[in-house]
């Protein structure tokens, strides 16, 4: 009979160090997740703060003067660009006449914006037809 007693705690022995490793790697998987739950968090709680803040600046009349400033100047480097093209491809179109021309279409999109607005939600200097 010793023989058998000593077989089993023996076994119970290896049980036990089995079960330890194992609650052991379970903490270890437990931690594990709770650590990249908790940056998951952080990351998400930095997301929300960044949106917070970048719609509080869009709505800031800093940001709607910069978009103003930087669509104009977007439009002027444009139009720039295209008296260029004009000159270097299109001889026979003056720039000056090019000039008049986008004074007339402003003027145009100027009092058809008063009048009434497109089914687009802007008025636009382009040709009939």
């Amino acid at each position: 009979m010793v023989a058998i007693e000593k077989k089993v705690l023996h076994d119970l022995e290896k049980f036990k160090k089995h079960a330890a490793e194992k609650d052991k790697n379970k903490k270890k998987v437990v931690a594990t997740v709770q650590s990249l739950l908790d940056k998951a968090t952080m990351t998400s709680n930095k997301k929300d703060a960044s949106d917070e803040a970048l719609s509080r600046y869009k709505m800031s009349t800093e940001y709607q003067t910069s978009l103003h400033m930087y669509g104009e100047e977007s439009l002027k480097a444009a139009i720039n660009m295209t008296k260029e093209w004009l000159v270097d491809d299109h001889s026979e179109i003056s720039p000056n006449e090019f000039d008049k021309y986008l004074k007339k279409c402003w003027a145009a999109d100027l009092s058809a914006h008063k009048a009434s607005v497109t089914d687009h939600g802007e008025a636009s200097c382009l040709p009939d037809g």
